[in-house]
């Protein structure tokens, strides 16, 4: 049975592992050997969690989002496009919990400062836009 405690531990393994900025756009799993970037940290929990934990695909989805705005070490804001982030979002009992580099526990969605941007749509099989997501950046 999937339960809160199996998304923390799921987190907080991968976690665990050296972060590097967008390395890559390959997509695949964490590779423990090196350091690796946001989308290898999501995919990797979501293999997890689905392969070895046996939670239903259909209960995961990847979620692209920006996060907060935040200045670089001379002071300049980041811009948007360099606040890019992947995240996986899991449905358990009711409610969606965001596992995530950047937060040492799973979150809940809407206590996360970040501004969405798209959803993996496992009915669609495709990309879908986040309600009033900015769609000039793709």
């Amino acid at each position: 049975m999937i339960t809160y405690s199996t998304l923390k531990n799921c987190n907080v393994e991968f976690n665990a592992y050296t972060y590097a900025t967008e390395l890559t756009d390959d997509w695949t799993p964490i590779n423990i050997t090196k350091e690796d970037d946001c989308d290898s940290y999501a995919t990797a929990k979501q293999w997890r969690l689905v392969k070895k934990d046996g939670l239903p695909e259909t209960a995961t989805r990847l979620a692209c989002c920006f996060v907060e705005p935040f200045r670089d070490e001379d002071g300049n804001w980041v811009p948007k496009h360099k606040r890019y982030h992947l995240v996986l979002l899991v449905d358990l009992n009711g409610t969606t919990y965001v596992l995530d580099n950047r937060y040492p526990l799973p979150m809940e969605y809407d206590l996360l400062p970040y501004e969405w941007h798209r959803f993996w749509s496992h009915d669609m099989n495709a990309w879908e836009w986040a309600v009033g997501a900015d769609k000039s950046f793709s």
